[in-house]
């Protein structure tokens, strides 16, 4: 029984217990929770292409709703204006948000500090803009519609279909969880450690031989990467997108989720989304006032928990633990 008990409070129990729920719940919602969940898990895994680049590598980019909205616009262009399949313009979709990602990340991580986070966020007003003008391209300020979802699944007793909502949650959730097991996999490598290395110090991690100008571009262009395939699922969920999708606020807003949940954790980007998602809807606030909302929380959280909701719990945690030693 106490075996149990461990493993249900272990890190894994409660990882799997949350994966039940998730995978629960949704059929026992109506259609607009269930949507509000898929738009939980698009930012999440956005949320992790931030997590990774400013949590774990210590550079705030704020381009990240960018990356979100070329891996969108070039997924929808792919399909819509080329014609290309479902599959193959995912990937593709993935590979030239990577491509920005690594050229963007040459010359931007070269600056330090502020001139960083000006850079990225220059680049993602420059997108946003590009996404309006563009119109031959684009289709401007009304944006691109008619982006497919995924290819129906043939399966022995028919096919699974992603029109409705339901299954479409369950297509996305199981890219999250990919996503969360891979970018796991990854930070606790030895790449991952020197990422970790030199958010702390990245001169020290220099003086050891270590090429952290490499080591940062390669963390940006993952980065950069992982929010590509948010961008894609959500514009493969939304079937509509518009020039809004890559404007620097949304970047903005997933860094906030990052604090308040917790940066350089694996459940900071589930905690924080979940919060500033969920909680104008429990309070029915206007959307309009979101961003204060937002903004609000974020410097509550800044002022009286800085280290986020996961790394207050870690210190508590370990503060039982002292007492119970002594």
């Amino acid at each position: 029984m106490e075996t149990l008990k461990n493993i249900i409070l272990s890190k894994t129990g409660i990882w799997l217990l949350l994966l039940v729920l998730a995978v629960v719940i949704p059929p026992m919602v109506g259609g607009y929770l269930t949507s509000m969940l898929i738009l939980i898990c698009i930012w999440t895994i956005l949320c992790f292409s931030v997590n990774l680049i400013y949590g774990y590598t210590g550079q705030l980019s704020l381009g990240q709703a960018a990356f979100f909205g070329i891996g969108a616009y070039a997924f929808g262009l792919l399909t819509v204006k080329v014609g290309l399949g479902f599959w193959p313009a995912f990937f593709l979709a993935i590979v030239i948000t990577g491509i920005f990602g690594f050229l963007i990340g040459i010359p931007a991580l070269k600056l330090r500090g502020p001139y960083f986070i000006l850079v990225t966020l220059g680049f993602s007003v420059i997108i946003g803009v590009v996404f309006v003008a563009w119109i031959e391209l684009t289709g401007g300020a009304n944006g691109l519609a008619g982006i497919p979802r995924p290819n129906p699944v043939p399966l022995p007793w028919g096919e699974l279909s992603f029109e409705s909502l339901l299954p479409m949650y369950y297509f996305i959730l199981f890219f999250l969880i990919i996503i969360m097991l891979l970018f796991s996999r990854l930070v606790k490598s030895l790449i991952g450690k020197t990422f970790i290395a030199i958010s702390y110090n990245e001169n020290l991690t220099e003086s050891l031989g270590i090429n952290t100008m490499g080591r940062k571009i390669m963390s940006f262009t993952i980065s950069a990467v992982i929010a590509g395939i948010a961008g894609v699922l959500y514009s493969s969920y939304n079937i509509v997108i518009s020039p809004e999708i890559a404007y620097f606020a949304k970047g903005m807003d997933v860094v906030a989720y990052l604090i308040v949940g917790g940066a350089g954790t694996m459940a900071g980007p589930f905690i924080g989304t979940f919060i500033l998602m969920a909680l104008p809807e429990i309070l029915q606030i206007v959307p309009s006032l979101n961003t204060l909302i937002n903004g609000i929380i974020l410097m509550l959280f800044l002022l009286f928990l800085p280290s986020g909701v996961s790394g207050g719990i870690l210190s508590l945690k370990e503060k039982f633990s002292k007492k119970r030693i002594g």
